[in-house]
């Protein structure tokens, strides 16, 4: 499979930027999304307030009015933010290993990595983990909104849905239950480890965590999942 480095996102309108102070200007928005995130991830989704996330941005509540409505509104904007580029890459990924193949069955592991390095990569954006992001993820996996699970799950469903499929000419014979497990067994894997990468010191011995960047961690799931896709289940 080629460097997916060289899939680039679609760049970001230009154009002046409104001051910070301004209630609808985009710096505004961007900070309140940052709180929030920063926030639900240390205390959860219902142990945070709106006033908590207007103290501490410094915005008050008319902001989180106009840009958000309610405070639903709000968390699901703060899963949209990162999972919708996402989302977007991957299907990307899955065109380019789907035209790669052509009539051949596509190689799994440039399936797996097809679904795994867009969120490896942004979970390292700038050299830096958003333990922030990961932690979020890991509470709303114990604990989730019914609501903003159905619009999270409808931006991730079509995606897993064209994983499958290509899935199925890789592993063949295997039947729909087959595909499932495989499916589900991948998910865990690779929730789990992005909930640990997003913990606190402490979780990780400071041997591995000092050498761990975007490409090692790839390189590990991938090759670790693709062992669990071949195996007799």
């Amino acid at each position: 499979m080629n460097d997916r480095r060289t899939i680039q996102s679609p760049p970001e309108p230009s154009g002046p930027a409104d001051p910070p102070s301004a209630p609808g200007s985009s710096s505004t928005r961007e900070a309140i999304l940052d709180t929030a995130e920063r926030l639900f991830a240390e205390k959860g989704v219902e142990g945070t307030s709106i006033r908590d996330i207007t103290g501490t941005a410094g915005v008050n509540l008319g902001s989180i009015n106009y840009h958000f409505g309610s405070k639903l509104d709000l968390v699901t904007a703060v899963f949209m933010r990162r999972l919708e580029p996402i989302t977007q890459r991957q299907m990307a990924f899955l065109d380019e290993v789907e035209r790669e193949a052509g009539d051949k069955p596509p190689r799994l592991e440039a399936l797996i990595e097809a679904m795994v390095r867009p969120s490896v990569e942004k979970s390292f954006a700038s050299g830096k983990r958003n333990t922030a992001f990961m932690r979020l993820v890991g509470r709303f996996y114990g604990d989730p909104d019914p609501e903003v699970e159905r619009q999270i799950r409808a931006q991730v469903e079509k995606v897993w849905k064209r994983f499958a499929g290509l899935l199925s000419r890789t592993v063949p014979g295997q039947t729909g239950e087959g595909i499932f497990w495989r499916i589900m067994f991948m998910a865990g894997t690779f929730h789990h480890t992005m909930l640990t990468m997003g913990r606190r010191e402490g979780t990780i011995p400071p041997e591995v965590r000092k050498g761990l960047d975007a490409e090692s961690l790839i390189r590990r799931l991938v090759t670790f999942i693709a062992a669990g896709m071949r195996a007799e289940l």
